[in-house]
């Protein structure tokens, strides 16, 4: 299915979200709204036997609030597909959890690099440190796809100090390279990855256009918002999509109600595309519109749905904020009634602030 290999191919390729804590969750209302569970999809997609669709499940978890099924993502870590043993076993890692400890050093041996990469990165996060050499190693490699997986787990780790080591990689001959090393700075912090994406928006491939198009809505600021809107008239629906949904992303919404539209566009791999992109946003007044295709009879649409609302509900992606632009002013605080004379002056009633 056509939207199953954008699904993997945005795995592979543009990497996973920054795991950074967020002051700020989904407001109370948005959660309390919701009729049908998200994760119920997620939970779905593991155990679908669909190798895209357990990829966008697992990949979707590592940006979400709460973690899967212990059982459900261990058995994914021997599945037959690689690139999703690839992302289990990094997700698996990424829970710092000691009693994995053995699963990880098993699939140290495992006949795919890709996955052995997943495992370095797992037991460093538990506090190997001497695994990081794998990763390291790996930025070198010749194997294009490796380099793409080092690049990827460095900056899932989190340390600053990696910043240094991924820089040379923003030169690398394979545009996918650079684009996933740009995030990996982002997530640590640096902005020297931003020009390069600038710059990749024009790139004469297409696929290469869309992922640079979805990075720069996430790293980007409103100095990009007149090359996004050019974007917006792209003839290619998935980087017009994605770049109504990365102007969103800046506060510009005067777009953002045609992907809405999409999803209940006559064509199913339209309406997954729209609802994936609009994950991208977080815009939460989409969560509704997007349920629908919860109870969709097609597994990938709901998986995708699925995706897109937890993505939205997500307090653990640096780079989103939850655009609450239908929700009504806070009203004006009022001042504190007077006290009485014999008492002593009350305080000062703190203002109502708005997210």
């Amino acid at each position: 299915m056509k939207l199953c290999l954008i699904a993997i191919s945005v795995l592979v390729i543009a990497g996973c979200g920054s795991r950074a804590p967020r002051p700020d969750g989904p407001p109370p209302e948005a959660v309390a709204s919701l009729r049908f569970d998200p994760y119920a999809a997620l939970a779905e997609a593991l155990h679908s036997g669909q190798p895209p669709l357990q990829a966008l499940a697992a990949e979707t978890y590592l940006d979400a609030d709460r973690p899967p099924p212990r059982q459900d993502i261990e058995g994914l870590a021997d599945t037959n597909e690689p690139r999703v043993r690839t992302v289990a076993v990094a997700l698996i890692g990424a829970g710092r959890r000691p009693d994995t400890t053995p699963l990880l050093q098993r699939k140290l041996r495992d006949d795919d690099p890709n996955v052995r990469l997943a495992a370095a990165f797992g037991l460093a996060m538990a506090g190997d440190g001497s695994q990081v050499t794998a990763l390291r190693d790996a930025l070198a490699s010749p194997d294009v796809t490796q380099r793409r997986t080092a690049v990827w787990l460095l900056g899932l780790m989190g340390n600053p100090s990696a910043a240094g080591m991924l820089k040379v990689k923003l030169d690398d001959p394979d545009a996918f390279v650079a684009l996933r090393t740009a995030e990996a700075l982002w997530r640590l912090g640096s902005r020297d990855g931003l020009e390069p994406v600038r710059a990749l928006v024009e790139h004469e491939r297409h696929q290469v256009r869309y992922f640079a198009v979805r990075l720069l809505g996430r790293i980007g600021d409103t100095t990009d918002i007149p090359r996004l809107e050019k974007l917006c008239q792209s003839r290619f629906l998935d980087v017009k999509f994605a770049a109504i949904a990365a102007v969103a992303q800046k506060g510009d919404f005067k777009r953002i109600g045609l992907l809405l539209d999409m999803l209940d566009d006559p064509d199913p791999d339209t309406r997954q595309l729209a609802a994936r992109e609009i994950g991208e946003t977080a815009y939460t007044p989409a969560i509704a519109r997007l349920e629908k295709l919860l109870t969709s009879s097609d597994l990938a649409e709901r998986a995708t749905a699925g995706a897109a609302i937890v993505r939205i509900l997500s307090a653990k992606t640096s780079w989103r904020s939850h655009i609450l632009v239908d929700r009504p002013p806070a009203p004006p605080p009022q001042a504190a009634p007077a006290a009485p004379p014999t008492a002593p002056p009350a305080p000062p009633r703190p203002a109502s602030k708005r997210p």
